[in-house]
């Protein structure tokens, strides 16, 4: 009895050293299986609280490629803009048992900022609980700086698309629909004239039909540009937008918001509106729908848009959906680093947009 403990003791050594056996020599394998490639390496021990990385995985984070380092030497290298959410989404993916897949920035001891693809898997016992996690890593700045400069490009792209909206939408009111105005003040006059006969029964006719035309420009020129958006913020914008397309085609409308900030940067408000527009033009014109919902909500992560029908639906493999309007609506989305996605079904199933938009894309313009 009295040396069972130091025969346990012996057996644990035994099996330690095994482990790390194996584990050097998994290490040697991944480190070949890495070389020249852009692949760091990293293994994480939630026992020991240990964490090894291989020399890659140290040069992309800017820290000693020599002697041990701990979580917190790569923690302090996080951009100040990353570092809270980063360890945070790491515990909670690690103590979760779900699959570690995040981007992030570094800010090395040069100054240099570099963008980060970090993934790993954990390993648990019968359990739950968390033993290790092994992962990788991948340099994937020159990725992002092509992103950028598409996004910078996509950006001027879409103002000047709103400078010559907002041109024509001006010229349209203040000189077609003024000279519209002036013409249909002028047949009234001669109307009065000569209502009694059946030339002043006519000219009635068409003095309601050039009213309709008129009107009709005036909305055109609204929905080219909107001066509401400016001066009333998103949330009327979109309130008074959906009651004019259920009063226009008889649709039955649902506008659903909250939590949404009352001070939105121009280019975010700006785009969500338009893929509002843009959406609500598709189910009048294809969709046959006669229910429509467009949800607005703000979370801790950013804003959320919906827009939902109860239409036929269609085949996302069709033209439509690689139409001017949808790519338009995706291109907006994707300018202000946001989500979009589009669900549907051929026959009645409905269709659904939806929008994601990032917080930093909420606080700052893009």
């Amino acid at each position: 009895m009295g040396g069972f403990p130091r025969d346990a003791a012996n057996t644990a050594k035994r099996a330690v050293r095994t482990l790390e056996k194996a584990l050097l020599t998994r290490e040697e394998w991944l480190r070949l299986a890495a070389q020249g490639s852009q692949l760091g390496l990293w293994y994480w021990d939630e026992i020991t609280q240990g964490l090894f990385c291989d020399r890659r995985t140290r040069e992309m984070f800017g820290v000693t490629l020599k002697g041990e380092v701990t979580v917190e030497t790569f923690h302090k290298v996080l951009h100040p803009d990353d570092a809270a959410w980063v360890r945070e989404v790491w515990r909670d993916r690690l103590e979760k048992g779900l699959p570690y897949d995040i981007e992030y920035r570094v800010q090395r001891s040069d100054g240099s900022i570099r963008w980060i693809n970090a993934r790993g898997s954990g390993y648990y016992d019968k359990a739950g609980k968390p033993h290790y996690m092994i992962g990788v890593v991948f340099d994937i700045t020159e990725r992002k700086e092509v992103e950028q400069q598409h996004l910078q490009f996509g950006g001027r792209l879409i103002n000047a698309q709103e400078q010559e909206r907002m041109r024509l939408a001006q010229e349209i009111h203040d000189d077609f629909g003024q000279r519209l105005s002036l013409f249909m003040v002028e047949l009234e006059a001669i109307a009065q004239m000569i209502k009694e006969t059946n030339a002043g029964k006519r000219l009635r006719e068409l003095i309601r039909a050039l009213g309709d035309l008129t009107h009709d420009i005036h909305s055109f020129s609204h929905r080219l540009y909107s001066s509401k958006l400016e001066v009333l913020g998103l949330v009327p914008s979109l309130r008074s937008l959906c009651a004019e397309f259920a009063k226009q085609h008889g649709i039955q409308m649902r506008f659903e918001h909250g939590d949404v900030p009352d001070h939105l940067p121009t280019d975010t408000a700006l785009s969500l509106f338009r893929i509002v527009q843009e959406g609500l033009h598709n189910v009048s014109k294809h969709s046959g729908a006669s229910k429509v919902e467009v949800r607005l909500h703000g979370n801790s992560d950013g804003i959320s848009l919906t827009v939902c029908d109860n239409g036929r639906g269609f085949n996302l493999t069709d033209d439509l959906s690689r139409g001017i309007g949808i790519q338009g609506m995706r291109e907006r989305a994707w300018w202000l680093g946001g989500r979009f996605e589009i669900k549907s079904r051929p026959l009645m199933e409905g269709t659904q947009i939806a929008v994601t938009v990032p917080l930093k894309s909420v606080r700052t313009a893009a």
